[in-house]
């Protein structure tokens, strides 16, 4: 009979004992140096905190090592997946630079056929023109009134009135104006009214404030197309006080009612602002016809006028 496996299984036996006797010392002086620890520091909480500051300085070490093959590894996961996300992400970007690319030149080649017709039919465009260049002083996101004030005024050219643009966009009109200051009505004020189109569909309205941190779109005119979350709002020049195409809000979702809008610019934290004057100023003459031009009501209940208006005379 063969009996040359029987010393590989007690070999097996034995070792997989003291492997069990190892672990046991092992979790035994563990919880007797826990349990230890313990009452030094309700004993000796300055002997306790001495000992903890120690164990710190053993084991530190020992488990940066450890630790070191599995940081390794997360590390290299870590890196092949942003490498992948990298990978994705720039063939997004590529598809739309192409895009990007052929939007642009589409858009140079409308802008040189444009001028050329404005050439030939010799169309005027009025040009805007800067009357100051200043900062927000502060903005005032109140229940009643959404206002801000700005450092300029009478002395620097400021009336009643004028569009008040940051870099971001369509930030209000001014609707006081002393020597050296002047209060700007902000986009979300209830009063504030501002003539807009849709960049994508042409569609015309008002960009109403709701004394809320969005805007609302209303009144709206032309083609029945539905609007979607992104559509940009931009200034239409209607009624000659904002100059066409200064942005003014984003659609949040087109599917509201009325839809949101989503200011493009805020007072807060703007910096500098130019203030514009009116796009279309209306003539004065005393002495010719009567133009019946709306006056904001702002500037009506501020005593201020758009450009000097001969008021009709009652009829006889």
């Amino acid at each position: 009979m063969n009996w040359t496996p029987a010393p590989r299984r007690s070999s097996a036996m034995r070792r997989e004992q003291n492997l069990a006797l190892v672990g046991a010392v092992v979790t035994g002086a563990v919880i007797a140096t826990g349990l230890l620890m313990l009452l030094v520091a309700r004993v000796n909480p300055a002997a306790g905190a001495r000992v903890r500051g120690a164990a710190l300085d053993v084991v530190t070490p020992i488990w940066s090592v450890v630790r070191a093959p599995f940081d390794g590894l997360g590390r290299a996961a870590d890196f092949g997946s942003e490498y992948l996300g990298a990978v994705s992400r720039n063939r997004v970007l590529e598809a739309e630079l192409v895009a990007a690319r052929a939007e642009l030149q589409r858009a140079a080649a409308e802008r040189r056929a444009l001028a050329q017709l404005k050439a030939l039919q010799a169309v005027r465009d009025p040009a805007r023109q800067v009357v100051a260049m200043v900062r927000i002083v502060s903005a005032t996101p109140g229940s009643v009134v959404r206002s801000a004030m700005v450092a300029a005024g009478t002395g620097d050219g400021v009336v009643v009135g004028l569009p008040v643009i940051s870099p971001g966009g369509l930030i209000g009109r001014t609707i006081e104006a002393g020597n050296h200051a002047a209060r700007v009505l902000l986009l979300t004020d209830p009063a504030s009214r501002i003539p807009v189109i849709v960049a994508r569909t042409g569609q015309a309205g008002l960009a109403v404030g709701s004394n809320q941190p969005y805007l609302e779109f209303r009144d709206r005119v032309g083609a029945e197309v539905p609007l979607r979350a992104g559509d940009r709002l931009i200034t239409s020049g209607d009624g000659g006080v904002f100059p066409p195409g200064v942005p003014v809000g984003t659609i949040l979702a087109g599917a509201a009612d009325p839809p949101r809008v989503r200011p493009a610019a805020t007072p807060f934290g703007v910096g500098y602002v130019t203030i514009e004057s009116a796009f279309l100023p209306l003539p004065v003459d005393e002495t010719g016809p009567v133009f019946d031009a709306p006056v904001p009501v702002e500037a009506q209940r501020q005593g201020g006028t758009v450009g000097k208006l001969r008021q009709p005379e009652p009829p006889q």
